[in-house]
């Protein structure tokens, strides 16, 4: 795993592409303001096109998270669904590191977290606001902790872009539950606020 995943804090910006319907997003050390990482959608042809007609939940997803030298992290698929979306979220080495899935409706956000076999292992949860977000393990002790940031009026209003800041609360620096963490907000981007 990348040394990026054994930072305490990030800021993820989600670029505005004037000329790409893709979502990017630049991951920075906010102390210092270093790029840590880039996470970009890869899409088929098709799934381009289909964006400009149908909700993007509809839709099947590809993310790749790539270090500031270039080289894969993680890598997040979720395949079309009418229900209840799921990303797998796999290592550069292509072992699966976990799923993501939303067990939410609007006014109870909540997203489940299961590791390679299927089992739970934390839950991500939010008021019907969706904007600051707790991830906990099984028995409740914190692992981070996600806010959707406040982009501006003109930001807010005319551009899906959304910032978030994540801190991770677990005592031991994980790389495994940093990746995740970043992994979820790149979800929750998706399922609550494009």
């Amino acid at each position: 795993m990348a040394s990026i995943t054994f930072k305490r804090k990030y800021h993820i910006h989600e670029v505005i592409g004037a000329t790409s319907a893709n979502e990017s997003y630049m991951i920075t050390d906010p102390e210092t303001g270093c790029g840590l990482a880039a996470v970009n959608e890869k899409p088929g042809v098709g799934t381009t096109v289909a964006k400009a007609f149908f909700d993007k939940l509809l839709l099947p997803s590809k993310f790749e998270m790539v270090s500031s030298e270039g080289s894969l992290i993680l890598e997040m698929c979720q395949p079309a669904s009418l229900i209840k979306p799921v990303f797998t979220v796999k290592t550069s080495e292509g072992r699966i590191l976990c799923s993501i899935k939303s067990n939410s409706n609007r006014l109870n956000p909540r997203i489940d977290v299961l590791d390679e076999r299927g089992q739970l292992v934390g839950s991500v949860t939010s008021s019907w606001r969706v904007q600051d977000f707790d991830f906990n393990d099984m028995t409740g002790k914190p692992i981070a902790k996600i806010h959707h940031c406040n982009g501006g009026f003109i930001r807010d209003t005319f551009t899906t872009a959304d910032d978030y800041d994540v801190e991770m609360l677990i005592e031991v620096p994980d790389s495994g539950m940093a990746a995740v963490a970043l992994a979820v907000t790149v979800a929750i981007d998706t399922w609550y606020h494009e």
